[in-house]
């Protein structure tokens, strides 16, 4: 998305299907660390003018209520840090949250801190994270720019290196893809992006391929800035346009919790997911129980890298990993494979201690030894 020029712009359809997985997210997000924490924190690294042309909230401001409501359940503290480089959007920030805040009048105000700076966000967002402690405790920042390559590498890993912190990051890498093969800054802007020149070889990939590319490029980016745990998904709209929200975190149930997220999101906004892993790329609906059949695909090629199977545990996570689906869409493919003849299960009976294989019938003519293993 090109970077608006006015102070307030109509909300997009991926926009809107963001900010709808972020409310969600962030209600189970919130209650959880409330619960085992005195003090959390939320930030933003490009943070608008928190309302849109047709009056819808920004992200400053979903997050604001969200946790207001959080707190009137926990006696806790919550800090919320916003970054807008544009001095006219933060005025209009300023007067949405002073809103929020009236809403949520009472004890709640005293009790969540929200602290509006102008600047560029980076490196104003890390100094102020230093400043305020909120380095070492539980910590979201949301990184929704506007496409390119605009978050540094160096950010990532000092949030990485923190085992309370997570991230959510949209990438676009059409810009990279269009811009950067003949222009010397925007290809070092790529290498800072990435902490590394290795994208670059997107240039020698088919058309086809430059997306996926540096999809994955980017996953082993977060990897190495320390994020152990990576949820990719590809939205595509009414229009077929693509844009990846990748979700950065230490821990798996962090990752339960964005899928329980991401299958509610609103289907109004007309948009849909594709799962990387999905060789056909079909795209899903929204849809709390989705179409299951990319799922079966992508563990048939899981199961069929192993001669020897694998375990129902070692799908369920993989499936967690490496996927848009749920651990608990598993167990009823595989009994649903098993009883088509797809796959074997020793014992029959599919529990946490079956191990499956491909039936013989439907065993792939040469083993598809490029698939990706778990990490």
């Amino acid at each position: 998305m090109a970077v608006p020029r006015e102070a307030v712009w109509e909300r997009d359809p991926h926009t809107a299907a963001k900010h709808d997985l972020l409310k969600r997210y962030l209600e189970a997000w919130a209650p959880i660390l409330l619960s085992r924490h005195e003090v959390i924190t939320y930030a933003e690294g490009f943070a608008g003018a928190g309302i849109y042309k047709g009056g819808e909230p920004g992200s400053p401001v979903i997050a604001y209520d969200v946790f207001a409501g959080a707190l009137d359940r926990f006696p806790k503290h919550m800090r919320m840090i916003l970054m807008e480089k544009d001095q006219r959007r933060v005025q209009e920030l300023e007067r949405q949250i002073a809103g929020a805040q009236a809403r949520h009048a009472g004890g709640i105000t005293g009790r969540l801190t929200c602290d509006i700076h102008q600047g560029d966000f980076h490196p104003a967002l890390l100094r102020e994270l230093q400043s305020t402690g909120a380095l070492g405790n539980p910590l979201f920042v949301l990184l929704d720019s506007f496409g390119g390559p605009d978050i540094p590498y160096s950010l990532l890993q000092e949030l990485g290196r923190l085992p309370g912190t997570e991230v959510m990051v949209t990438f676009e890498p059409s810009f990279l893809t269009r811009f950067a093969e003949k222009h010397d800054g925007h290809r070092k802007s790529g290498d800072d992006a990435f902490g590394s020149s290795d994208w670059q070889a997107v240039f020698q990939q088919l058309p086809q391929q430059k997306f996926p590319f540096l999809r994955e490029q980017y996953r082993d980016t977060l990897h190495r800035a320390g994020f152990s745990h990576t949820l990719y998904f590809e939205m595509v709209d009414e229009g077929s346009r693509k844009l990846y929200l990748i979700f950065g975190t230490r821990h798996e149930r962090g990752l339960e919790k964005m899928k329980d997220a991401m299958w509610k999101v609103d289907t109004s906004y007309g948009v849909r997911y594709r799962d990387p892993k999905d060789t056909q790329q079909q795209t899903l609906e929204l849809e709390f129980e989705p179409d299951t059949a990319p799922l079966r695909r992508i563990l048939h090629d899981f199961i069929a890298t192993s001669p020897s199977g694998r375990t129902v545990p070692e799908l369920q996570r993989y499936a967690l990993l490496e996927t848009v689906y749920r651990p608990a869409q598993v167990i009823a493919l595989v009994r649903q494979m098993r009883d088509d003849g797809t796959l074997t299960a020793e014992p029959r009976t599919i529990n946490g201690k079956a191990r499956v294989t491909i039936a013989a019938a439907h065993a792939p003519a040469k083993p598809t030894a490029s698939q990706d293993a778990l990490w």
